[in-house]
């Protein structure tokens, strides 16, 4: 893994730890949201940071119970 990936994978888990996730638990969701966020980009032809950024707040929707749009 780059250092780059290594850098948002850290990053990303640590969002989930924030939002109550255990380490390990959020570590393995940040490696499922990215890989499919890199999914995502290639799909729709938008970054990866544009896509990671819309499944990110999907789940912070989730969590709090909101419907998403």
């Amino acid at each position: 893994m780059s250092d780059l990936q290594d850098e948002e994978l850290q990053g990303v888990t640590r969002i989930f730890v924030n939002l109550g996730a255990e380490s390990e638990q959020a570590k393995v969701m940040a490696a499922q949201l990215l890989k499919r966020a890199g999914q995502i980009a290639e799909e729709r032809k938008i970054s990866k940071v544009e896509a990671a950024e819309t499944l990110l707040k999907q789940v912070i929707q989730a969590r709090n119970g909101e419907e998403s749009v």
